[in-house]
């Protein structure tokens, strides 16, 4: 099976460099590129990586900007990516050790390049392989019976009159009684949940984006879109938007 690695770097050039770099290290390897964070998160939620490429700095704009440090936080909270190599890119004289500790990073490549030490680094990260999923799906108990929901199926989740309402992706409905969005969430402890609201909870791989002045979620496929509630904008702040205001 193919080894894949993911590079998020802003600068094309760099970016085209660093695949090469990877290419060197495993020609076989199948490199995804991003230049952004919304962009990455969709790869990696949509494939399983092997190893992490992050520039540190994606928006050169932003003053002191650690957007790549951000991106990696929220990768660690899925689960299949708790320990999957991460090689933070970077032009900063003194990394925090942050990195080394809490997120677990492999390494340090300093700009400029070099290329030795990138596919050094890159080969080692490559012997270890992410956990490939199995079809994950979520079973439901209705009067008695179990119905197991492929979780890529489910869209959202809302709750109403101790009902949760189960909107699929061929837009049927699945009604499951006594149930609360708290409890979903600890049965299924997926990442790919998210809350938005004190009723609703939305598989992040249908959303599209994210109106944070006007608090709701646009999904993707024509569902339409989901209000964000007041005590969970910040949480969507930081697991959808990172940084947007």
């Amino acid at each position: 099976m193919k080894k894949t690695v993911l590079i998020i770097e802003d600068e094309i050039e760099q970016l085209n460099v660093l695949k090469q770099l990877v290419q060197a290290a495993e020609e076989n390897a199948e490199v995804y590129t991003a230049s952004d964070v919304t962009h990455a998160y969709e790869i990696l939620m949509e494939k399983s990586i092997d190893v992490f490429l992050v520039d540190i700095i994606l928006d050169t704009t932003r003053p002191g900007d650690t957007a790549g440090v951000r991106l990696v936080e929220r990768i660690r909270k899925i689960p299949k990516y708790m320990f999957t190599p991460v090689i933070f890119v970077t032009s900063l004289e003194d990394p925090t050790m942050y990195a080394y500790t809490d997120l677990n990073c492999m390494g340090y490549i300093e700009k400029p390049f070099e290329p030795d030490r990138i596919i050094k680094l890159v080969e080692k990260a490559l012997n270890y392989t992410t956990a490939r999923e199995k079809e994950i799906s979520i079973t439901f108990r209705k009067d008695g019976i179990l119905y197991p929901v492929r979780l890529k199926e489910i869209v959202y989740m809302e709750s109403q009159n101790h009902v949760i309402h189960v909107h699929l992706r061929d837009g049927s409905e699945l009604e499951i009684p006594y149930k609360t969005c708290k409890q979903i969430l600890q049965e299924t402890d997926e990442g790919s949940l998210l809350q938005c609201s004190r009723s609703t909870i939305v598989n992040r791989e249908y959303v599209q984006g994210v109106d944070v002045p006007n608090r709701y979620l646009m999904l993707k496929e024509g569902f339409g879109m989901l209000d964000i509630g007041g005590r969970y904008k910040k949480k969507i702040l930081v697991e959808l938007c990172d940084g947007c205001n």
